[in-house]
């Protein structure tokens, strides 16, 4: 009797298309990161500077994120303050590739904290080199739209929410880093995304974070004709949840 060899699926075929805008090293640390969680690639969803984002379908039909930070054309300087004054990763490699590894696990563990946090945001799925793998947020196939291409029918209430989220991150010890409209999405309310630079409390820099969060948000909703909570006023209440001075 002659069994058949029972052959693997290749979960990264859609790729080859557009694997040109990685180098090698990225290209299989991606196929073997696809093939061992067999997630097959789906679309390009987002081509950008920093990292060029994906869609994916597990073996379970689940969809996912998939991001895959650039190695080569991220901008070293303007990343390393974010790195260089976070206590929760010790003495950062100076080597570039090493450096864009540690800043996507800081991602992922930022995801992680916010996540148990109970902030709305993607949860956190795995991580490897620069590859990081979160839920999808959206419809199907179909990625949920960001809040600046959005029009609200309650602003009002969109605000009460996005600050509730700011809080709740307050709380977990992080300043997102980067917030705005064009950070978050919008599923049932607002889902914070791109949490890469989002900093610790013990980080030098994270008292000017949260002040430049903070105008962000307020800037886009006065722009709404909603009245928002002064920018002084919700600062302070944000730092009363750190406990900080």
């Amino acid at each position: 009797m002659v069994h058949k060899r029972k052959r693997s699926l290749d979960y990264t075929k859609d790729l080859k298309s557009v694997s040109g805008v990685f180098d090698e090293k990225t290209r299989l640390s991606l196929y073997r990161l696809l093939n061992k969680k067999q997630i097959q690639i789906q679309s390009l969803i987002k081509e950008g500077k920093e990292s060029v984002v994906f869609s994916g379908l597990t073996q379970e039909k689940k969809w996912v994120i998939i991001k895959v930070y650039r190695t080569q054309v991220m901008d070293f300087k303007k990343i390393s303050k974010y790195l260089l004054g976070d206590p929760r990763f010790g003495k950062i490699s100076k080597n570039r590739r090493d450096f864009i590894y540690t800043w996507c696990r800081r991602e992922y563990k930022n995801l992680q904290t916010a996540s148990r946090a109970g902030v709305n945001c993607p949860e956190p799925i795995t991580s490897s080199d620069n590859i990081l793998i979160m839920s999808f947020i959206g419809d199907e196939s179909t990625v949920a739209p960001r809040l600046i291409d959005v029009r609200l029918e309650n602003p009002k209430e969109i605000y009460k929410m996005v600050v509730e989220n700011m809080k709740k991150l307050s709380k977990a010890g992080l300043a997102h880093g980067d917030l705005s409209a064009y950070n978050i999405l919008f599923k049932n309310g607002p889902v914070f995304i791109d949490l890469s630079h989002s900093t610790t409390s013990k980080s030098s820099i994270f008292l000017e974070l949260l002040r430049r969060d903070i105008e962000n948000i307020n800037s886009y909703f006065t722009k709404l004709d909603i009245r928002v909570i002064d920018s002084e006023k919700l600062y302070k209440d944000l730092i009363k949840l750190l406990r900080i001075k």
